[in-house]
């Protein structure tokens, strides 16, 4: 097996889409889960989220087909996957038939689809020709990408719920670190959907206000948008290119489901604790060695409450001294892109060895009473950190990631 490292890393959030704006807004805890101005639904016109402002010239890059960059998602995909590579020096990729893609959504073009069956019900299916095929193909998010990019190996698109992203991330490591591939693009993305609110709505999961991971009042997730991406790469290949950085090395990963409930997570969070296991059993690392956990941290009542019993029952009593906080009380959940904005910000702590807060955090639930890095990031040495992602259906999956000595 060969040792996997990142060496580019890109982000499209509300929080920023340049690197060292994104930390620096997550460090200082700044909330960007606002009314939305260019999403609405009529049925619930006032809405909460954090929207993405993309620049003009995002989403050129999909081809010559005008109507192909207006497909919302693959719009965010192909900046954050621009953004990437330009920070691994790797534009133009360099041996591109031994790089290789996957990508990761929840929805992937759902809003799309949405937007054209509207279209098709109003005036009929003469109002647009091949649009549909066109914009709302969801393997297209990472079969555009490797068109754009002369790109000849593995590509494939990952469907696993809001674990999407780090399931991309943990397929493309499986890649490269076997030998199928050298160099592998992998990420996730999600723009909003009018299903993602009314589902939520429905469900009763939905925050009313704005979303307090680990809070007695918290009262369910608030969304956003986004896109994340990691270039991956043997340490080996980085090194003989003179990579201009290495930010991590994935070191590993588990994977598991609760077979308990289609939305609820097992109670006990035992599937959540399986995968932290299987992730850290996969590297021989020893639990002592992680010193912050990036949960998934949905700011719901019951996935906050069984994350807090997973990594107790894992950590023991240590697990009241790793800091864990979620991302996702400043840039909304992200649905499929979650995990891998969640990766960059993993690996962006363990190069700037400092982790974010847990934004909007004022009254602790007694039942979530773990380190949850409450209002302001901290410094702190990082030397492992584990990132876990969840989602419907109970698919669980946990990466691990080292800092290189």
């Amino acid at each position: 097996m060969r040792r996997v490292v990142i060496t580019g890393c890109g982000v499209v959030t509300a929080a920023g889409t340049e690197l060292e704006g994104f930390w620096n807004a997550l460090m200082d805890g700044t909330c960007f889960i606002r009314p939305l101005q260019h999403f609405s639904y009529y049925d619930m016109p006032a809405l909460l989220g954090a929207e993405v402002e993309l620049a003009p010239e995002d989403g050129k890059g999909l081809g010559s087909d005008a109507t192909t960059s207006r497909a919302r998602c693959a719009q965010l995909a192909n900046a954050a996957v621009e953004r990437a590579l330009s920070d691994a020096a790797m534009m133009p990729v360099c041996d591109p038939d031994r790089t290789g893609v996957i990508f990761g959504s929840t929805l992937g073009e759902e809003r799309e689809v949405g937007d054209l069956s509207e279209r098709w019900v109003r005036n009929g299916p003469d109002d647009f020709g091949d649009e549909f095929w066109v914009r709302c193909d969801n393997h297209r998010l990472a079969s555009r990408i490797a068109g754009e990019h002369g790109i000849g190996g593995p590509v494939q698109f990952c469907a696993a719920a809001c674990s999407s992203g780090n399931a991309a991330v943990a397929f493309a490591y499986d890649l490269v670190s076997s030998g199928a591939a050298d160099v592998m693009i992998a990420g996730g993305a999600d723009a909003l959907t009018r299903s993602i609110y009314c589902g939520f709505e429905r469900m009763g999961a939905l925050s009313k206000s704005i979303c307090r991971p680990f809070d007695r009042r918290r009262d369910g997730v608030s969304f956003g948008e986004g896109a994340g991406v990691v270039v991956l790469e043997t340490l080996e290949h980085a090194n003989r290119r003179n990579a201009p950085r290495i930010y991590a090395e994935i070191a590993g990963y588990g994977m598991s489901n609760d077979a308990h409930h289609i939305t609820a997570p097992d109670p006990n969070g035992e599937g959540f604790a399986r995968a932290m296991k299987q992730a850290l059993h996969s590297t021989l690392a020893p639990f002592d060695e992680i010193d912050y956990i990036s949960p998934h941290g949905t700011g719901t009542l019951y996935n906050d409450r069984s994350e807090c019993r997973a990594i107790k029952s894992v950590f023991g009593d240590r697990a009241r001294h790793i800091p864990v906080s979620s991302v996702k009380s400043m840039i909304g959940h992200t649905n499929g892109a979650a995990g891998a904005i969640e990766t960059v910000v993993c690996a962006l702590a363990l190069t700037h060895q400092a982790v974010p807060p847990t934004a909007n955090l004022n009254d602790p639930d007694p039942e979530c009473d773990l380190d949850c890095v409450p209002l302001v990031g901290r410094a702190l040495p990082i030397q492992a950190c584990l990132n876990l992602a969840a989602g419907f259906g109970g698919f669980n999956v946990c990466l691990v990631l080292k800092r290189v000595q």
